[in-house]
């Protein structure tokens, strides 16, 4: 019953690069979304990257992230689309696949990022060191 909630029964514009993964199959073997959990998932994405610049250095940074997701994220949809007795396993579901998925995604990208401005501070480092070095020659042999 809740697949109806979750899952499209036929792609539509909106699946092509999912559709990609078919490889010209006869046969669907590609389980595609439906609009609304493209749009909820994208939601809770935006959220997710948004509290962890605030929580990441925090011990217990999932629980605020599951908090503000189950807050500011309306899955309401769930309930109107007939899956009201399944609605809280969804949207547990939904909050601790994405938690569980995206907070070490998003930790790897911020410490890429960190290294990489780290890596460019040190090389500038040096090369202020070798271009300083290099006028003290010139200045000395000019003298």
């Amino acid at each position: 019953m809740y697949k109806k909630c979750l899952i499209s029964e036929v792609p539509s514009p909106l699946h092509i690069y999912t559709a990609l993964k078919e490889h010209g199959s006869a046969v669907q073997t590609v389980t595609y979304p439906t609009e609304n959990m493209v749009e909820i998932l994208g939601t809770v994405l935006t959220v997710l990257e948004n509290v962890m610049s605030i929580v990441a250095h925090l011990e217990s940074g999932e629980l605020y992230v599951t908090k503000a997701i189950k807050k500011g994220v309306d899955i309401d949809w769930i309930r109107s689309a007939g899956c009201s007795l399944q609605y809280q396993g969804i949207e547990d579901g939904i909050v601790r696949g994405v938690t569980r998925i995206s907070i070490p995604w998003w930790c790897k990208q911020k410490n890429r990022s960190m290294n990489k401005a780290s890596r460019q501070k040190v090389l500038k480092r040096k090369f202020q060191i070798l271009s300083h070095q290099y006028v003290n020659k010139t200045v000395m042999t000019l003298t």
